[in-house]
Order: C-alpha cells, then structure tokens, then sequence
C-alpha cells in the first residue's frame, strides 16, 4: 500500500524569533530550514562522498553526482567511506554552528558520530531490508535526552528518492516500546522499530522534497523512519547525513564522543548494539 504524507512546515521565518520557534518545535517536535545551510558546503560533502564510492570501486572513474549510480549500498564498505567524507568541516562550520545555535538559543555541541547514506533506485524490488523502520533516536542514544537529530540531503530529493519521514508530535508521549523485526536487518541483526499498536491512527507522517541546504532538526523522541528510493525515469541516488547536536552545557556520552567508524567496530557498546537495542556498555 502506498502512504501518503503531509509536507512539513518551513520553519525559515521563525528562525529569528526565538518564542517562535521554541513554541512551533514544543509542539511539532521538529524544526524545518529551506537553505539554511552554505549549499558550498554541502556540494563539497557531496563530491567528498562520490569520490570515496569512486577510490573504493562502486562507481568508474569520471562519474559525476549528476551520473552517479552504484550497484548497492549494503555492498559499500561503509567504515571505509568514513574516511572520504569530511563533514565535521561542515557541521562545525562558523555559518553551521550559528544556526544550530539559534534553534537551540544556546552554544551547542555536535556529535562526533555522523552517519552517511548513499541509496540507489530499488524501483521494482522489495524495501531494501537496511533501511531504518519507524523508531526514535533516544530509544538508541543516550545517556541524556536532550540531543535533537539533524538530517540533510547532499543532493535533490523527491518522493520517489526518498529520505527521512517524521510523525508530527509524536515526541510528546516520550519513549516507544521497540521490537525486533526480521524485516530490516543491518549486519545480520534484526533491527528494533515502534511496533505498530504503539503508533497511534492521529500521529501524521511528514515528508517533503528537499534541496541541498535544507536541514529538518528533530527530538529525541520523534517517532521517524525511512522512506525508500524507488525513483524512476530517471532513477536517482539518494545521499545525505544525519547526525545528533546537544546543548554545550550537557553530559556528552559515547555516541556524542565517539566517531561512526570507530563505534561500529566495537560490537558491544557501537553500532550493532544500537541497531540491535543490546544494552551498550557505555552510553
């Protein structure tokens, strides 16, 4: 069956109003920018990614972002492409940081762990079984609460190329019961979702086209998950990144501290025990 989503708001015009902003993301529990970020910036993430998919053999020599294609994500050595993709340079970039620090209204800290996504068109197979099923961040993350996710694309998206849909308001009944579920798995282990008797009928999906630039920053406990890129005519490469910013003042546990690649080699507090929702030594 096919969903259908509502857009999410363009909070742009309240970024300079900070009782706003703070009333529209109490409630939504997300905040929406259209090109709040330097498109320099990510265009050079974006190249930083092509040129890592290129080195590691998934796309020939000479491919642009315009003719990128790969076979498959899951066949990426993903741990390799951390080395490619410099993107503390853009999250802690000057004209970054000021506009994490408005929707915030407070000195921030960026989480050390970025996580990277390169999809290709799936148009007429099954849901690519790595993608991430309805689940909340603070469900994974932790040991504070107070971390909200920011999520760009490096390159268009629209419906079909997919991206990240989120359920408006679903942050206000706090944390979810999450499951195990055969059908997205992520290095052999079963991944944990919202079930879907823990997702209430009134709880709306939102999803809109973005555009390198734009940036959707959302709680802890906003109930999201991915959409998967079934583009066709022409079939297009969903990339982007997401990562977790805090208040400066807050605990900063593993996952703030630690980058991706080196936590995903440690299968007992990294990424496997938070896709797997395995206890983690160390929060």
């Amino acid at each position: 069956m096919t969903e259908t989503f509502s857009d999410y708001v363009d909070c742009t015009p309240l970024l300079d109003d900070r009782e706003a902003l703070n009333r529209f993301y109490d409630e939504h529990g997300y905040v929406y920018l259209r090109g709040a970020l330097d498109r320099e910036l990510v265009r050079t993430a974006a190249e930083q990614m092509l040129e890592g998919l290129i080195a590691l053999g998934h796309a020939a020599p000479g491919t642009t972002l315009d003719t990128l294609d790969i076979e498959s994500f899951e066949a990426v050595d993903e741990v390799a492409m951390h080395d490619y993709v410099k993107y503390d340079d853009l999250w802690n970039h000057p004209s970054a940081l000021k506009v994490w620090e408005k929707v915030f209204g407070e000195p921030v800290f960026v989480f050390k762990s970025t996580t990277i996504r390169y999809y290709p068109s799936a148009a007429g197979s099954a849901d690519p079984s790595f993608l991430t099923p309805l689940h909340q961040d603070g469900y994974y993350i932790g040991p504070n609460k107070d971390f909200r996710t920011a999520w760009i694309p490096l390159l268009p998206t629209t419906r079909g190329i997919g991206g990240v849909a989120v359920a408006d308001g679903s942050h206000k009944k706090g944390p979810r019961e999450h499951v195990a579920t055969e059908n997205h798995r992520r290095f052999g282990h079963p991944m944990r979702g919202i079930p879907a008797e823990e997702f209430g009928a009134d709880e709306q999906l939102l999803f809109s086209p973005m555009e390198p630039g734009d940036v959707i920053i959302f709680h802890a406990f906003m109930c999201h998950k991915s959409i998967p890129n079934v583009s066709v005519n022409p079939a297009g490469m969903r990339m982007s990144m997401d990562t977790r910013i805090q208040p400066a003042s807050s605990h900063r546990g593993f996952n703030a501290l630690t980058p991706w690649a080196d936590s995903a080699k440690d299968p007992s507090k990294g990424l496997v025990a938070k896709l797997s929702g395995t206890p983690a030594t160390t929060e």
